[in-house]
This record gives C-alpha cells, structure tokens and sequence, in this order.
C-alpha cells in the first residue's frame, strides 16, 4: 500500500499549487557547450568562415525539451556569440535548450565616401559605406542560410540534447532579428529576393574604408584577393549547410528591433503555408531600425555623423516590426502575435544638435528596456505554443525515420526496474538489429531478431545504471533511434 498512499499524498499537494505554464519560471541550474563547429561556408570575400555555436542546456530530466537558436546583432558586420549569453542563461533556466551562432557577416565597401578618420563605429573605423542597397540584403540571407543550416545541425541531434524537432523557436536582436525572421518567413524558393542572385562585380572599396567584419568575436581585414570582388548566386534559400533530411523549419520568431526588407512584402514572405508565432519588440523613437518603414540608421546617419556622408543611403529600404505587426494582423489566418512597443519621443530634426545628444545618451534607443521582463514575456507568450508541439507530432522519432515504424512504440519509458519493450502494431518483414547506446554513441548491447506484432520484450536494462540511452531498430529499409530513459 505504500506506493500509492505516496501518489495519493503527492496528488493532494500537487493540487494545492498554483499551475504553473510549462517553461515559464526559472528553475533550473545550466551548463553550456562552447564553440561547437556547425559548418563552414564561403564569405563575402569569397573566404571560408568557420561557423560556432553555443549551446546552453537546462539541468533537468526532461527527455523532449523546446529548442530556441539566437542570433546576435551587430550591422552585419560584428558582433559575436557571446553577446546573446544573459538571454541564453534565462531561457535554458526556464527549460529551453538554447543556441547562440555566429553567422558570416561582412558586405562590399563603396569606392569612397567622405567620413570621419575615427567615428569609433565597430568594427575597425569606416566600415559602414555599402556599395550598394543590394548588399545589406545579401549580408541577411547568408545569415539566414547559415541560422537554417544550424537548425538542421541541431535537429540531427536531438537525441543528444533531449530537444524536439517539432517545438524550435529562432530570435535575434537588430541584424540577427533581420535573420531570424528571414528563417521563420522566407520558406519558399519563390520568395528569393532578386538581389540574391549573380549580380556585377563589386567596385574597389575607397582606400579611406574600413574593409573589416567580425568572426567569432574577432576583426578581420583580409587582402582583397583576385575575385573577392565577385557576387555570385547566394544559391537555394535552405543554402547548402547539413543537407541531412531535416528542415529547418520553426514554428516561432523573436524580434528585438527587426524587420524585414521592402520587398519582402512584394515578395509574399507572409503567405507561406505555415506562418510562424512572431513575438515583435521595438522602441516607437528608435535611431538605428525604423519601426514603420525607412531605411536603417536614418537618423544618426543624416543628422548626426558630423556633417560627413550619410551611410544610410547605400542602406536598403526596410519595413520594421511595427509595419510588420501590421501586416500580420491584417493576413485572414494570422499566426499568434505579441507585440511591445515602447513609447519614445521621436528625433526632432529642427533641434538636431540637442537631439543628436539626447539620443546618443540613450544609446539610439535600440536598446532592450528590462531584459529579464522581456525573457519572461517571450516565455509566457510562447509556452502554450511549444507546450503543444512537445505532445503532437510525436518529438522522440527521427523525422527521418522509415514508415515502417508508424506503429512502434516503447514502454515504459522512462522504466525503473523492469526493462522496456518494443510494441509493434504490425511488424516489419525479416529480421531487424536491435541496437542500445549511451549519450557518447557506444553500443552497449545489439541483437538480430524477427520481431512480431504485439510485444518484443527487449534483454537489456535490468542492470544499467540510471541516464539516458538510445534504442536503435534497424532493417533494410532504414533506421529508426528511440531516447530511453532508466530512472
């Protein structure tokens, strides 16, 4: 009787807390796994960039766990993983396995621009002078091809990182909001900007600018070698990293002070068949993305660069996260949406000196107001979201996996002292391996047999020790992995 006088005890006290939304509150310690190489992809300058992530991972038992990839901001030119580290550590406590990326960034230089010999912009002085609007598009879409190609990475190991392919969510701040959301809307090769394609050779950047970017947190200024100045075909919108079977699809977008360029409305970004949940922050006032419609950095570019040349005419036409939020509520089948938009007092053109001022004292306002309220806003919008993707389809199948094991199922799972079993609804032909590893790939245990509809009880667990494992069923036609767990 002891065991369930227990349950019955532990129900009575379950029932006198308050429900708690799943992953939601804090409560979780955390470890992270620094500068995993997820790819490695050919640069502006024609270079190989080698590409990192972080991954952050909660201290808990949870065998399907939400997935959120964070993309750091910076003008596509720096900026580095690591930036996104206080919005990854407050996610993974809440439950969420979490990865920052680095992504390739750089774009082609003008010919010459008047400016300033030391405007203290990052990184490396004067390198804010695109050759042309069509650059800063391209500098988001190899972003966004190398975000997608680390989803993929990431959903190939699930079984590893107890993540769910079905429940990822990507975000990012400025430039990295810019890529997130090319992950979650640009889903059709339809919807390829033109600006994507081969394009005429870039000019010869002015001797006077800064030809420097960022990689894993480190400036560089390469040597302009023959056919650096090339712009090729950016390639497929999935791009070409860890073409492994999975998609890199996303069923939600985070977007601190993003948007999207013009013509991804003309483009119908927003009419793809399965619009992601899109949670848009943004100050009203803010200097550096226009929340409605203009171009990036407008107002300290025009009005405050010390009477130099603009850099923001070379910039692209973009809409922000307030013409966005628009737009989405305006679609006939909206996908959920939360919006904070803070109120500010706009740039006053007529008193640019003081206003100059002002808005250099509140960092342009692109800042993030209250970062740990806004984490537990992002989490409360999207934890029924995830909640239900954790339950249907199905998280701890490979989408990989062959049809024929629609049927099968492992039970218990977790199991304490009585080892699982296999049921099948109806068997596979011939004989299959039976395969059991642990979280480093070592086979413990393997076994060739025919199965049978019904229960296959399996010969191993009663000895091993408490974690996580993976069960392998394998035949002619494929391989399905299952993640056991013993408690």
């Amino acid at each position: 009787m002891r065991k369930p006088i227990l349950c019955f005890l532990l129900s009575l006290f379950a029932g006198a807390l308050p429900a708690q939304a799943p992953f939601t509150e804090k409560q979780y310690a955390w470890q992270v796994e620094k500068d995993l190489v997820y790819g490695i992809a050919t640069n502006y300058l024609g270079l190989p960039d080698t590409l990192t992530l972080d991954l952050y991972k909660p201290l808990n038992a949870d065998t399907a766990r939400p997935l959120l990839v964070l993309v750091h901001g910076g003008s596509w030119l720096g900026g580095c993983k690591e930036d996104m580290a206080l919005f990854c550590e407050d996610m993974a406590a809440r439950g969420y396995v979490v990865a920052t990326v680095n992504y390739r960034k750089g774009w082609h230089k003008a010919e010459y621009a008047a400016n300033p010999i030391n405007p203290g912009v990052f990184p490396g002085g004067n390198s804010l002078y695109a050759a042309d609007s069509l650059e800063i598009i391209r500098a988001i879409y190899r972003g966004m091809q190398d975000v997608k190609g680390a989803i993929r990475w990431l959903k190939a190991r699930v079984y590893a990182d107890s993540t769910c392919n079905h429940a990822v969510l990507v975000g990012g701040v400025s430039a990295g909001a810019f890529v997130a959301l090319a992950v979650g809307l640009l889903d059709r090769p339809i919807e390829k900007p033109a600006a994507c394609g081969a394009l005429p050779a870039a000019p010869i950047p002015g001797s006077n600018l800064s030809n420097s970017y960022m990689v894993d947190c480190i400036s560089q200024a390469p040597a302009l070698l023959p056919g650096a100045l090339a712009r090729p075909d950016l390639g497929s919108i999935d791009g070409t990293l860890n073409q492994n079977g999975f998609d890199a699809s996303v069923i939600g977008v985070v977007s601190f002070y993003g948007g999207v360029p013009s013509q991804a409305f003309a483009d119908n970004w927003l009419e793809g068949p399965n619009n992601p949940a899109l949670y848009l922050y943004h100050q009203t006032c803010d200097g550096i993305v226009p929340l409605q419609y203009g171009k990036p950095m407008f107002v300290i570019s025009a009005y405050c660069n010390l009477g130099f040349t603009p850099w923001h005419d070379k910039l692209p036409f973009v809409f922000g996260n307030g013409a966005l939020a628009t737009k989405v509520a305006a679609l006939p089948n909206p996908p959920p949406l939360l919006t904070e938009f803070f109120n500010c007092n706009a740039f006053d053109s007529n008193f640019a000196l003081f206003e100059c001022i002002r808005f250099n004292d509140n960092g342009s306002y692109h800042w993030v107001i209250n970062q740990p309220q806004r984490a537990e806003k992002v989490a409360g919008f999207f934890s029924p979201i995830v909640a239900a993707r954790l339950v249907s389809p199905p998280c701890l199948v490979a989408t990989t996996a062959p049809d024929w094991v629609a049927g099968f199922r492992v039970a218990p799972n977790p199991f304490e002292h009585t080892p699982p079993t296999l049921y099948c609804t109806q068997a596979p032909p011939g004989a299959v391996r039976l395969s059991v590893l642990n979280q480093h790939g070592r086979l413990l245990w393997q076994e060739t047999r025919t199965l049978v509809s019904g229960p296959n009880p399996l010969n191993w667990g009663a000895a091993a020790r408490a974690g996580l494992y993976y069960l392998e069923v394998a035949n002619r036609d494929g391989t399905a992995v299952w993640k056991i767990a013993k408690m």
